[in-house]
């Protein structure tokens, strides 16, 4: 019987990531068909939806990880693996892996914490169907008892709820918690305490399915608050949010970490909405799913259905200023422009730590052709997120608008952009592209339209929609661009209302 063990010296260039079970087995130091075996055994084995059959690819950090979950005996393990398990322990204990190097967006994905191995299901967690049963008897209970006797039905339906849920490992739920706080906090330093939290949580307890989510909806996170890749952290997420879901189908926040990555990644409206539909019919009490169904229905102009969640989240949850800023953009763009910027001003006063306000109200400003403002709005985005290239955006089109004026202002930013998207700001392909636009130059604004389509920015996806995009439309470049775009939508193209979004105006 082969022994489950690691060579010791991989291959260069194959930590990143093991493309092929050759790479995989030559990792351990086995034949193929031992690797494959092991992958029965809940080795984490990664395969591209849509990809050719058979391919696969691994993360090293998560095979030490599910050796170290495996606690095989010394005897069965390779003396190099060992220590690269206790490597891999040290680290998680004393949060070495971290976010950090991933601030300036130029890190590989892989330098984050690791998503860890499911091991098969042998508890089912039951919230989803608990509340459900909880509501159903409380109305049943109602209609045929009074008084007392009614208290009594609710309070023992309370109690099974109670009883139905599965204990997690010692220590992991502790862990599980301190991930949740972290990861409410919505910084670069918050989210890697999260990942770190909920990795050793699912360590301690591989069946948890509660950290799982947690991991995945801190993956879900990083490409806004730790400009981490889009494409490679949502994938990430929705890995992870699969495993929650196979360990506990009624889990509601595995349901709504897999919509977002689904919108967000794949623009998948239809599935995306299914699993937020999921989300919300288990736990319709949830004001995190609320708010992240509002965001994804704003992206697509979905203006009254986007302020109908949002409030419905802020009533569930007044005292979150994450969802609080949202509500304020929200407003700003489909309801009262004024009352919405008043908003956000008030939320960065009282929450100088939050990114969200002066992000929202640069992009405002600059929508409205208020330059000063916006000037003034990204500096301070700039100062609370510390990130070198945030900082030199910031001064470079700050100097632009003391020079030149609107021209200037534009051909600093679009210097800027430029800068940031060949170090690796994804994002940043758009909005360069609309700044070339805005400056005459649409056909050197392509090129950085289509890279926005290959790294899924949704941003995009509104773009037949923006009146300044429409005459576009007669060059033929543009008319097969835009055709593609709405092709990818999965699940049709929604129907927007006439009026677009404040945010995607442009100054005249």
């Amino acid at each position: 019987m082969a022994t489950l063990s690691r060579s010791t010296e991989p291959a260069p260039g194959n930590r990143a990531v093991l493309a092929s079970w050759k790479s995989i087995a030559g990792y351990f130091g086995c034949n193929e068909r031992t690797a494959k075996r092991w992958e029965e055994r809940g080795m984490p084995v990664h395969r591209v939806p849509g990809g050719k059959r058979g391919y696969v690819f691994a993360y090293p950090s998560e095979l030490d990880s599910w050796l170290q979950a495996m606690k095989l005996k010394d005897s069965e393990l390779g003396t190099g693996n060992a220590a690269e398990t206790s490597r891999q322990s040290s680290a998680l204990q004393s949060g070495e892996l971290s976010l950090a190097a991933t601030a300036g967006g130029s890190a590989p994905l892989s330098a984050l914490e690791p998503l860890n191995p499911v091991a098969s299901p042998h508890w089912k967690l039951l919230w989803g169907v608990a509340f459900l049963t909880l509501l159903f008897c409380a109305a049943l209970s109602s209609r045929i008892l009074s008084g007392r006797h009614a208290e009594d039905r609710h309070e023992q339906v309370l109690a099974s709820a109670s009883a139905s849920r599965r204990v997690p490992a010692p220590g992991a739920e502790d862990l599980y918690l301190q991930g949740r706080y972290f990861w409410n906090l919505r910084t670069v330093d918050g989210l890697s305490k999260s990942i770190n939290a909920f990795t050793q949580a699912i360590i301690k307890d591989p069946s948890y399915a509660d950290a799982y989510a947690g991991l995945a909806e801190s993956y879900d996170l990083l490409p806004e608050f730790a400009n981490a890749n889009l494409s490679d952290s949502l994938l990430r997420a929705e890995d992870a949010a699969n495993r929650a879901i196979a360990l506990d189908p009624n889990l509601a926040a595995a349901h709504r970490a897999k919509a977002f990555a689904l919108y967000f990644r794949d623009w998948d409206i239809a599935g995306s909405d299914a699993e937020f539909q999921r989300a919300l019919a288990l736990d319709p009490a949830s004001a995190e799913t609320h708010q992240w169904y509002a965001s994804s229905l704003e992206c697509r102009e979905e203006g009254a259905e986007a302020l109908k969640q949002i409030d419905e989240a802020r009533r569930l949850n007044p005292a979150s200023p994450a969802i609080a800023a949202e509500a304020a953009l929200l407003q700003a763009d489909f309801g009262d422009l004024a009352a919405g910027i008043k908003a956000l001003n008030d939320i960065e006063l009282t929450q100088p730590n939050l990114t969200s306000p002066a992000s929202f109200l640069a992009v405002i400003d600059f929508a409205i052709g208020d330059n000063p403002g916006y000037v003034a709005n990204l500096r301070r985005y700039a100062s609370i997120t510390g990130n070198s290239g945030d900082l030199a955006l910031a001064n470079e089109v700050a100097r632009g608008w003391a020079q030149g004026g609107k021209t200037g202002l534009l051909e600093a930013r679009a210097k800027g952009l430029k800068a940031a998207f060949e170090h690796g700001s994804e994002p940043a392909a758009f909005y360069l592209a609309q700044d070339l636009v805005m400056l005459g130059r649409p056909k050197a604004a392509l090129p950085y339209f289509k890279a926005s389509l290959n790294s899924h920015i949704v941003v995009l996806t509104m773009l037949p929609d923006c009146p300044w995009a429409k005459p576009l439309m007669n060059d033929p470049d543009y008319a097969a661009l835009f055709a593609e775009i709405r092709d990818r939508q999965h699940g049709g193209y929604p129907h927007h209302p006439s009026a677009v979004r404040v945010t995607l105006r442009v100054p005249n």
